[in-house]
């Protein structure tokens, strides 16, 4: 009896305390949601600053690259076309030579002939095309006369312009 006397009372008190015991009703609050409205974003105008164009030096010596200049027409092309024509007025028979190598000296102009673009024989007037490579910035026409070949003539052309046309070297 005394085993079953114990388990009785230990089941009525698990009971009661299961239950929790009488009492009122309790509210328990409901969470209110709190919907925040997104601000707007703030548009900020964006800030224009003008460089002024910077001429490029050309005997400037960098240390990077980013340092560099070029000027706005400058066009990364690897090369232009150059209208080459010689009006020849006499009608003499000629060698034309346009060449990229050469050298200025007190004794007149010494030609590397290896460096020719153009190596032609002509009776009259000649005219053509010719595709430079965009760093040749000068060049020489030498018009041997077959007639006289100790006394050719030289005429040479600077590439002073920036365009996108044809570049013209026209001797008369």
């Amino acid at each position: 009896m005394k085993l079953s006397n114990i388990t009785l009372i230990s089941m009525m008190s698990l009971l009661m305390v299961a239950c929790g015991g009488g009492g009122g009703s309790t509210s328990v609050p409901t969470p209110v949601a709190v919907i925040e409205e997104p601000a707007e974003p703030e548009i900020e105008e964006p800030v224009v600053v003008v460089e002024p164009e910077l001429e490029p030096d050309p005997n400037a010596i960098y240390d990077t690259t980013a340092e560099l200049v070029a000027a706005k027409s400058f066009l990364l092309e690897q090369e232009y076309e150059l209208a080459v024509s010689y009006h020849n007025v006499d009608n003499r028979s000629a060698y034309v030579s346009v060449c990229t190598d050469f050298v200025e000296g007190p004794n007149g102009i010494k030609v590397n002939y290896n460096s020719c673009m153009l190596r032609t024989s002509i009776n009259g007037a000649y005219s053509g095309t010719l595709t430079v490579a965009n760093d040749q910035n000068r060049l020489v026409m030498a018009i041997w006369y077959l007639d006289d070949t100790k006394n050719p003539r030289y005429e040479i052309w600077d590439n002073d312009t920036d365009t996108d046309e044809v570049r013209k070297f026209e001797v008369n």
